[in-house]
């Protein structure tokens, strides 16, 4: 799979974003590998998906938000840049219920959904097996709804170990 960038672009929909990006992308020796566009009459909004080979690109990838400022400023963009290959980390928390968790971690195993997913942790041990069938850990948060709070405190510290030791 090639590692290619992401340019996702949301501003006030008027004539020439496309243009302007794709002129961008061209004049820095980029390809265009797909494009994505959206334009909403109603709130005036422009929503825009690009996805680019930087192999040739003239500009370093780091160096892109000093390029594309001027762009950016025309358009009044919100914008940010992603590389195909990042995959970020992901905890997921879970409670009793196994539906949501099982329609991540399927999406997850499938390469739906791109991330790692270093832990999981729950207020109950039920969905335990879940994740072992997929070899993710799986930590226990002890809480109620008496003790909510101190509860979610102790699944931050749970979630903070563990990631230092994946990192």
């Amino acid at each position: 799979m090639k590692n290619t960038a992401i340019l996702l672009v949301s501003c006030p929909d008027r004539k020439g974003i496309v243009a302007g990006i794709a002129d961008f992308v061209f004049q820095h020796n980029g390809n265009i590998l797909h494009a994505d566009e959206h334009a909403d009459e109603e709130s005036n909004l422009f929503l825009t998906r690009v996805e680019f080979d930087p192999a040739d690109f003239d500009v370093d990838i780091s160096q892109f938000p000093q390029h594309f400022a001027p762009i950016a400023a025309k358009f009044e963009m919100q914008w940010r840049l992603a590389r195909s290959g990042y995959r970020p980390k992901m905890v997921i928390l879970v409670s009793k219920h196994d539906h949501c968790l099982v329609d991540l971690l399927y999406r997850h195993h499938s390469g739906e959904l791109r991330c790692e997913i270093p832990l999981i942790i729950s207020n109950h041990p039920d969905n335990r097996p879940i994740a072992e069938f997929y070899r993710i850990p799986y930590e226990v948060a002890a809480f109620s709804k008496d003790n909510k709070a101190d509860g979610l405190h102790g699944a931050g510290a749970v979630y903070a170990d563990p990631l230092q030791r994946v990192r």
